[in-house]
């Protein structure tokens, strides 16, 4: 016969992954707990509440891996190693830099943003307030946050010293593709092969995805209560359509203006304007261009 134990019941919690870490943190006893999953959002949050056990002696750890390749990992002795303040920051850092709720930085593994982290405290505290931060009640300490983030994002693209994303994105266009003096012409650079996806995000975009970072880690990082204060998603980087939430990528325009109208331009221009077969193929060439480039404002959009 089977019973149901209230205390460790969490009917609130809607992903296994925060049901396994409060159970884990309100088990008084000295015991080794094993949890058996291959997700690192779990390993985040685990080291995200491990200062919630009621237990001391209680040592953590995590079986992953298949057949042959299985191994434990002691997620113990990493609390241990790595201290209170970087792992409580990870939840914050691991939703921000890529999850299942949240995308990644389009060829950012997670190694080098981690290592950024390690080195400086106010990286940590930053990521460290996103299960208290709300944004909705303290614009101003909303804006200190995401500034602080900025530069860490700056300095995961290896810009360093700069505070502001949007600069970082010029900074790097201009190191490939600034003329070397002022009678070169700026379309003669090997523009074709330019991939935004290399870039930063823009501000619009980071600060969405910051948002959606925000309410990741407010529910991660209070895994270990039973009630869960569950934010409104469509104040948090999501908008509802058909009973279905989507990202909010960015708000405002997804091209500057002078450049839409530039584009328009050009695409509307009539065969019978050239004046001789050379035109035509420069027209052509030009074309094939803009519709190589097309593609990769897109996929911008689409990967933060």
């Amino acid at each position: 016969m089977s019973e149901i134990n209230e205390d460790l019941s969490c009917p609130q919690h809607e992903e296994a992954h925060t049901k396994i870490v409060y159970h884990v943190c309100n088990t008084d006893a000295r015991a080794n707990f094993v949890i058996r999953c291959s997700d690192t959002d779990i390993a985040a949050i685990m080291l995200g509440n491990m200062h919630h056990l009621k237990n001391d002696d209680l040592h953590v750890w995590i079986l992953t891996g298949t057949g042959n390749n299985q191994r434990y990992v002691n997620i113990s002795s990493i609390y241990k190693q790595l201290g209170p303040s970087l792992c409580r920051s990870l939840p914050g850092f691991h939703a921000i830099t890529g999850c299942d709720y949240n995308p990644a930085f389009f060829k950012k593994v997670k190694q080098r943003p981690f290592s950024i982290l390690k080195k400086k405290k106010e990286y940590q505290q930053a990521f460290l307030t996103f299960d208290t931060l709300n944004l909705i009640d303290d614009v101003d300490e909303e804006e200190r946050v995401f500034n602080i983030v900025q530069r860490f994002i700056c300095d995961v693209y290896n810009v360093p010293g700069v505070m502001d994303v949007n600069a970082a994105r010029l900074q790097l266009f201009i190191n490939t593709y600034m003329v070397c003096d002022v009678n070169e012409k700026f379309m003669q650079k090997n523009m074709k092969n330019f991939d935004a996806t290399n870039l930063p995000p823009c501000k619009s975009e980071l600060r969405q995805q910051f948002r959606r970072a925000n309410y990741i880690a407010s529910v991660w990082n209070n895994a270990s209560a039973k009630m869960i204060n569950i934010l409104n998603p469509e104040n948090y980087g999501w908008t509802l359509e058909d009973d279905k939430y989507h990202f909010h990528w960015f708000d405002g325009d997804q091209l500057p203006d002078f450049v839409s109208q530039s584009l328009e331009e050009e695409l509307a221009k009539k065969p019978e304007e050239n004046t001789d077969e050379q035109d035509d193929d420069l027209d052509i060439q030009y074309q094939d261009r803009i519709d190589d480039e097309l593609p990769d404002f897109n996929d911008d959009d689409n990967e933060d």
